[in-house]
């Protein structure tokens, strides 16, 4: 279909539930979307779905139902000649974030509903874009991102062609019951993040990292990123990253010290850990079992263990990998399978740890009972 003509109710051939608009000069047609997008919290099972192949486009109508079904309702203004239109976008999701790369070949404006159920962060990788969100002027650029909040509206005036963006969104209920852990107190919603987010160099630059990370380990249908021993304390630390680089009220009450935990509350960590290593443990589902903060645990850990409760459940991994490897015959048994059945993603760094603390690699512990 193209963009002048009668307002229609279908895409090829499938009847529109949800309707948003195409404009260009004066002439609008209507065109619908699939809202698939779950409510997923932290806390709840995560789930990974497939990563979306790349998907390209010349039609107006199909970019809109495609960006719907990854993102939100929206309407798509064509800044320059409709014949120079096309779209290329490539979606991943992991638990409650979804994060698209997304580019349109002809400069476009962009106009969202007032409200959103999730917090979305704009990223460019190439290129700038201009919007307004909350009544502030935005410009989006390589060294600086933009947050949105889910309320209020959220508008593109200016989506350059060529411009290359990481689209990030993240359910507002995962984000505040996070940030809820963290603080073992409760926060006000949304989040009053700040709009403007630099992310050229430090923590921030190496969150769009992690992200760019996840966005390439997920393009492959058989990640150990989709095992759910690694992808959930990945999303939780994407989570709790940007947390941590973001600009809001609460930032400074993450950064202060927290009290130690509790000898009984670090025993019990302990006691959870042992008995459930092959379980996708989180420091957050930790310290909710334990009934202190994410923070108090953590403090905890670190005092009377010298270690973090994550690296205390990679060791008790180590251990139980270890053993297995001991016991495992060689003919039947790789390092490989092993390491992966206990959540080791790197070969390298799982060869190292095992030396380090057995003073043998791990093909020499496979092969020294045989």
């Amino acid at each position: 279909m193209g963009v002048s003509g009668n307002n229609v109710g279908t895409v090829d051939g499938n009847p529109q539930r949800h309707p948003c608009t195409v404009v260009h000069d004066t002439v609008t047609r209507s065109v619908g979307s699939d809202d698939n997008d779950g409510k997923n919290a932290m806390g709840e099972a995560l789930q990974v779905a497939p990563s979306d192949p790349w998907f390209r486009t010349r039609s107006p109508e199909r970019a809109i139902h495609r960006c719907e079904t990854a993102f939100y309702p929206h309407r798509l203004r064509l800044l320059g000649r409709s014949d120079g239109f096309g779209l290329s976008q490539r979606v991943t999701r992991v638990g409650p974030i979804t994060v698209g790369d997304i580019t349109y070949e002809t400069d476009v404006g962009l106009g969202f509903d007032e409200t959103r159920a999730d917090y979305h962060v704009c990223v460019p990788l190439k290129g700038w874009l201009e919007s307004r969100h909350r009544g502030q002027q935005l410009t989006s650029t390589p060294a600086l991102a933009s947050v949105y909040r889910p309320d209020g509206e959220m508008t593109v005036h200016r989506w350059p062609g060529g411009s290359r963006h990481l689209a990030v969104k993240i359910d507002q209920v995962a984000v505040e019951r996070a940030l809820e852990t963290l603080l073992d107190s409760p926060v006000g919603s949304p989040i009053a993040f700040s709009a403007s987010l630099p992310v050229q160099a430090g923590a921030a630059h190496s969150w769009v990292r992690l992200l760019l990370m996840v966005q390439r380990q997920l393009d492959c249908p058989d990640s150990l990123i989709r095992n759910p021993l690694v992808w959930d304390p990945l999303a939780e630390s994407l989570i709790h990253g940007l947390l941590l680089v973001a600009d809001h009220p609460y930032r400074q009450a993450l950064a202060a010290p927290a009290v130690p935990g509790r000898p009984a509350a670090v025993r019990d960590a302990m006691d959870i850990i042992e008995a459930g290593p092959h379980l996708p443990l989180t420091t957050s589902a930790l310290a909710k079992q334990c009934h202190v903060s994410v923070r108090t645990l953590q403090e905890g850990f670190q005092r009377h263990l010298g270690m973090s409760p994550m690296a205390y459940v990679r060791m008790i991994r180590l251990r139980r990998a270890h053993r297995d490897l001991r016991s495992a015959d060689p003919a039947h048994t790789t390092v490989a399978c092993l390491a992966h059945r206990w959540g080791f993603t790197h070969l390298g760094r799982f060869a190292a740890a095992h030396q380090r603390m057995y003073g043998q690699t791990p093909l020499q512990a496979l092969h020294a009972a045989h």
